[in-house]
């Protein structure tokens, strides 16, 4: 299973990094796939400045700072979504993750640059979908994962898209050392997709308050935004004063998705120090990581010990 992924993205390790907005920049995704992972850039949202010449700018910097493979991320929902898809065919990134709806729209056109369509599914149904529609994988995220998440937990969710579907499928949701590896390998995926683990890392560049944070946090710290307002979609993220004021509004009798919306998207623009303004997405598997390394360091760590694992396991 091991070799599926490896092949088809022509990368050494079956380790993906989320493409995380306003963290997943040119450095981080380099260093990832320097060693021997698959970085994934993640070409944000409204709360990042520069538009589509930012994206082509960062994609072209990726290029001179590794000359392996890497993704970006689209956001279907993104009202640049085309130009996006235009700059990654004329750059011939070798492949995307896709989200907030179908990638149906653009999969002729970044088939035919040679870019391979991996969209992220929160469910079965989903998963069918996207497979229906001719992507060449799919990442199955648990809702134990950071970001916008779905209602199926990682270890029921994964064997129940990999047995449902033909194309490879990568776990994602709750993965950050070798063990989950050789769990994800069990459940019948073909590779891991990381978030979290990766923002404790020596390249990113998240303020030392944020990396500190997720360091002292404990999987219950990783709370969810959203869960009771209509037409908002679910987002988990790092215990803080802004999130848990965003979760009180929710409840409050007086809620409108409009005011939510607002506050939440305030919080996600923090990045620059202010913990207690921030709504930092973090996954539950935060309880997992103990110091900060860099990419190689973690993903020759994972290795590793999932070797280990495998060993003990069929001793």
């Amino acid at each position: 299973m091991k070799a599926d992924i490896c092949k088809i993205l022509d990368i050494k390790y079956p380790i993906l990094m989320g493409g995380m907005t306003l963290i997943s920049d040119s450095e981080l995704v380099s260093a990832v796939s320097n060693a021997g992972g698959l970085g994934i850039f993640a070409t944000g949202d409204k709360a990042q400045k520069g538009g589509i010449e930012r994206i082509r700018s960062e994609v072209r910097r990726i290029k001179t700072l590794t000359d392996k493979p890497f993704g970006v991320n689209i956001a279907m929902t993104s009202p640049v979504a085309q130009e996006i898809v235009d700059i990654v065919c004329e750059e011939k990134v070798a492949m995307v993750t896709t989200g907030a709806g179908s990638p149906a729209p653009y999969i002729q056109q970044l088939k035919a640059a040679g870019v391979k369509v991996v969209p992220v599914v929160p469910s079965k149904k989903a998963a069918l979908k996207m497979e229906a529609a001719g992507a060449d994988m799919l990442i199955a995220e648990g809702m134990e994962s950071g970001g916008f998440i779905g209602k199926v937990s990682t270890i029921v969710l994964v064997p129940q898209v990999a047995a449902a579907v033909k194309i490879p499928v990568i776990a994602a949701g709750g993965f950050a050392d070798g063990r989950g590896l050789a769990a994800a390998f069990a459940l019948g995926a073909c590779g891991i997709q990381m978030g979290t683990r990766f923002m404790v890392c020596k390249e990113c560049k998240l303020p030392a308050v944020y990396k500190e944070a997720i360091l002292a946090s404990d999987a219950v710290d990783a709370v969810v935004e959203g869960s009771h307002i209509a037409k908002a979609v679910p987002h988990r993220s790092m215990k803080t004063a802004a999130a848990d004021e965003i979760i009180a509004y929710e409840l409050s009798s007086d809620a409108t998705v409009e005011h939510f919306r607002e506050l939440f998207d305030a919080g996600r623009v923090e990045t620059t120090g202010n913990l207690d303004k921030a709504v930092l997405g973090m996954g539950q598997v935060a309880g997992l990581i103990s110091n900060e390394l860099s990419a190689a360091e973690i993903i020759q760590g994972i290795m590793e010990e999932y070797y280990t694992v495998v060993k003990e396991l069929t001793v």
